[in-house]
């Protein structure tokens, strides 16, 4: 079972991406799955998902909450090698599928994923990989093209606007000050620094 590109952003403006999967839990085919909605449950009310944006259909059955995640099932899947096969497939549903209740220039936080992040002169860091929250308050997790000392490829940058000053949906583009926030980690003087800041890359 091939996996989906994780960089995929086909169509962005008709599908958005509510989850990826992260590779196997246990030996009996369980999925390891990164959710990108507000909570849990608003994953788990949609009915189908899509492999990739216009990708082929699957059903996602969660079961229990697990360290960095839930734990689901995917129909057809039974062995502990498939759901291996399937990390780093991500997940979407159709925009049409989401409440209409945003603003015109309001956007979901599942439409972060895939953008490009740039610093503040413009110039290209890498990608949004996620929007986790671990109780603290949204958080950017950057892939970014070149790591940075002391954490990786992987940030987790707090999702605010000293952090992050712009959101460009329609350009696929999110701007970071990650210079100016690698500086608050390395003085110390970030009380409202994440702890660890850090996400497994």
């Amino acid at each position: 079972m091939a996996a989906a590109d994780p960089d995929d952003r086909t169509d962005n403006r008709h599908w958005v991406c509510v989850a990826a999967l992260a590779g196997a839990h246990g030996v009996r085919g369980e999925v390891r799955v990164k959710t990108f909605t507000d909570t849990p449950d608003a994953l788990a009310r949609f009915e189908t998902l899509h492999k990739g944006a216009c990708g082929p259909v699957c059903r996602l059955t969660l079961t229990r909450p697990i360290k960095g995640g839930m734990a689901g099932r995917i129909d057809g899947v039974t062995s502990r090698e498939d759901a291996q096969a399937l990390s780093g497939t991500r997940l979407y549903v159709p925009r049409t599928a989401l409440p209409d209740d945003a603003d015109e220039d309001e956007f979901y936080l599942a439409d972060l994923v895939g953008l490009t992040a740039l610093d503040l002169d413009g110039r290209p860091l890498g990608r949004v990989q996620g929007v986790p929250n671990y109780g603290a308050g949204d958080l950017i997790e950057l892939r970014l093209d070149t790591p940075v000392k002391g954490f990786g490829r992987s940030p987790l940058i707090p999702f605010e606007a000293r952090w992050v000053p712009e959101v460009a949906i329609d350009a696929g583009t999110l701007t970071v000050d990650l210079a100016g926030w690698l500086a608050r980690q390395v003085d110390g003087s970030d009380p409202d620094a994440p702890a660890g800041g850090k996400a497994g890359g």
